[in-house]
């Protein structure tokens, strides 16, 4: 995941090359080192520097509104979570089957949530503004139906976890 965005961030602004190219390695860096020595507290300086790299790239480019922005945001998250998953993995208490199974549900689940309301959030930006307020009130639902989905997956991964533990 974090080599494919890396690889559209660079690919997006070649004349920001260096700095996108130097914090994107740095971050691949240290996700390697965090991986390496299974430290998940070390999981989101990576995916952060990946961010800061595309922001950079996105203010080079000069576009308003980049399209593949849902994909890079989708990838982002992914990179993270498939991360601190493989991170938990190494603890040395096994999860059962139907654990495992819904965490990765709720991991999908996440990830096709995320990427609608990113896709129509980024169609919105993209479309011609004719009322200031309408867009802004569609736009604040949208982030907030986004927290609203992660946290009612969250809950429900963690209830199914439980309810398999006990």
């Amino acid at each position: 995941m974090y080599g494919g965005v890396l690889a559209y961030v660079l690919a997006h602004t070649p004349r920001a090359i260096e700095g996108t190219g130097a914090l994107g390695g740095l971050g691949a860096l240290v996700l390697v080192f965090a991986l390496v020595r299974a430290n998940a507290a070390l999981v989101a300086w990576p995916v952060a520097l990946l961010g800061v790299a595309y922001a950079i790239a996105l203010v080079v480019h000069g576009s308003s509104v980049d399209d593949g922005a849902p994909f890079v945001a989708g990838g982002l998250f992914l990179c993270a979570e498939l991360a601190s998953w493989s991170i938990d993995e190494r603890l040395g208490i096994p999860a059962e089957r139907g654990v495992v199974l819904a965490r990765a549900f709720a991991l999908c689940g996440l990830a096709t949530a995320s990427l609608a309301v990113a896709a129509l959030a980024v169609a919105l930006a993209a479309a011609p503004a004719g009322a200031g307020l309408a867009w802004t009130i569609v736009g604040a639902a949208s982030a907030v139906a986004v927290v609203g989905v992660a946290v009612a997956l969250a809950r429900k991964a963690q209830e199914a976890a439980r309810s398999r533990l006990h």
